[in-house]
Order: structure tokens, then sequence, then C-alpha cells
């Protein structure tokens, strides 16, 4: 049976963001698997990468394997590790550069919306679920 490639990416995302459910780091987690999009977009991916691997915490780091899981399993890229997948970004000619950004926006934006479905979590990595009203 045929299966769509989105459908692959989305089932690697999920996968990788529930086991993330209530670790200690998951509220920063949240909050930036929110916001990479927008810096894959506004910044590109080599810097965007490299901010997750500048930052070096557990949440950073966390998200950036989490995408490099995302991206092997596409065979985008053969990367060993998240410092290959960078070298990788930052050596690529334009058609692999625009394939890897195209890829991991996809990735990225999987990555939230399980982020938001499944753990609950908004930007700020609060619970996005409304408060129960005390009935008097």
């Amino acid at each position: 049976m045929l299966e769509l490639r989105s459908h692959r990416v989305a089932r690697c995302a999920y996968q990788r963001v529930v086991a993330h459910d209530k670790k200690e780091y998951t509220k920063g987690y949240a909050a930036l698997a929110h916001k990479l999009p927008g810096m894959i977009l506004q910044n590109g991916l080599a810097q965007a990468s490299g901010f997750l691997l500048a930052k070096g915490k557990e949440e950073h780091l966390r998200l950036l394997d989490d995408l490099l899981a995302i991206l092997t399993q596409e065979q985008i890229t053969q990367a060993a590790n998240r410092d290959a997948l960078h070298q990788e970004i930052i050596a690529a000619d334009l058609k692999q550069t625009l394939r890897l950004t195209r890829s991991a926006l996809e990735s990225s934006g999987w990555i939230k919306r399980y982020v938001q479905g499944t753990l609950r979590l908004n930007a700020s990595g609060e619970n996005s679920l409304p408060q129960e009203k005390a009935h008097v």
C-alpha cells in the first residue's frame, strides 16, 4: 500500500513529541517547538540549527534531535548526529539548502502541531486547556 510522505513525517513527529510528555524539560521544549518554524522562516535553517546547538540546553538539543530523526527517516539527510546535521546545512549548495529547509519547515510544523494537540502546551509552555470553572 502506498503511503503519503506527509503521513510518515506526521507519524515520526508524533512519536518524537509524545516521548517528551511530562519530562522536566517539556515546557521549554514546547515553547521552542512553537517558535521553530518562524525561526527557520525568518533567520534560515542554518541560523536556527546553530541557535539550538549554541544554547545547548536539553530542550534545545532534544528539538534538534527530533528534527534530525524526521529528516533522517525521510532520507533528506544522512547526518549521524546534530552536529553533523548543522555542518551539512551550512555546507549545502542551493538545491540541498532548499530541500533541507522545505523538509525542516514541514517537520517543525508537525512537531508544533503535536505539542499543541497532544501535550496541550502553548507557546509559553503552559497548559493550553481552559481552566474548569468552579461550581458553586
